[in-house]
């Protein structure tokens, strides 16, 4: 078996795991993503990055645990806006995949890319391809590293492949993740699994097949079909029906009180247009102060 067919394997056996998974994964499986990212673009390593509305470019974690040094050696923690590929996103607001290299100048100026690569190079990193799983309110993105050769036109095309597969599930787990613990045991004694309790999950927040589909990075015919196999296994014919045997079960939290409001998130700050160059800081930091930020 070559080794392109046993990294698409890998991949298909991810998707399937996660989406068709029993519900109550509590943890997003990152690690295996990223071992799977740096095998697929043969890279040296990959971390999970958040923006903020502040720039400030935070590396939640890194893939292996020892490749990027804690502190950078320069002792400057660089504004996020001059990094080319933060900038390219907040000024295209593009959710596609994206190599370092290929930013336009017209986004990132060649002296802006040279001070980057300059501050990039201490961390073993030269090249750089970044998949976005969240543009525009903030953003969020799997970002993989190598410190030779650059991303050719075939890693770009398999990062398109790869981006929605990884964007279905992070969302999928993000609908799921504060449900607790006894409801996914119902749920599994109910015979359904990760993806359908999604769409239920979904279905009795009021979404349309069309919303389902769209928040779950899914098409509207592949919803109706998990929401098929909801009626069955419900023993329903329709969606209210399924909602009041769900929430009958256990599997759904009863509706809100009349007059009391759905529990909602605080919404992610927007990611703030780019400065001019001319507006840069130069942001010094020192060795204690870039350990806090690594650390939070």
């Amino acid at each position: 078996m070559s080794s392109t067919t046993t990294c698409h394997a890998a991949w298909l056996e991810l998707v399937g795991d996660v989406l068709q998974g029993q519900p109550g994964a509590r943890e997003f499986p990152h690690a295996r993503v990223a071992d799977l990212l740096r095998e697929s673009f043969d890279a040296a390593c990959c971390s999970l990055d958040v923006v903020d509305g502040a720039w400030v470019d935070h590396v939640v974690s890194g893939w292996p645990d020892d490749y990027l040094p804690q502190v950078p050696s320069p002792g400057v923690l660089p504004d996020a806006t001059t990094h080319p590929l933060i900038r390219w996103y907040s000024v295209m607001g593009s959710p596609a995949a994206q190599v370092l290299g290929r930013v336009p100048r017209e986004v990132a100026s060649a002296g802006m890319a040279a001070e980057w690569s300059a501050f990039a190079r201490h961390f073993g990193i030269t090249h750089q391809l970044s998949l976005p799983l969240r543009v525009g309110n903030g953003m969020e993105a799997y970002v993989v590293s190598r410190p030779d050769d650059d991303f050719a036109d075939a890693d770009a095309d398999l990062a398109t492949l790869v981006l929605p597969a990884l964007t279905a599930l992070v969302r999928q787990h993000r609908v799921l993740h504060d449900a607790p613990e006894w409801r996914c045991d119902r749920v599994r004694a109910a015979g359904l699994t990760e993806r359908e309790f999604a769409v239920l999950t979904l279905l009795g927040e009021g979404l349309t097949a069309q919303a389902i589909a769209h928040r779950l990075t899914a098409s509207p015919r592949t919803v109706q079909k998990h929401l098929e196999h909801l009626y069955r296994k419900l023993g329903v014919r329709d969606r209210l029906m399924a909602v009041q045997r769900a929430r009958d079960a256990g599997l759904l939290a009863p509706p809100p009180e009349p007059g009391a409001r759905r529990g909602t998130t605080a919404p992610t700050p927007l990611i703030p247009l780019p400065r001019s160059e001319d507006q840069f800081p130069a942001p010094q930091a020192s060795a204690s102060e870039l350990t806090r930020h690594r650390a939070g």
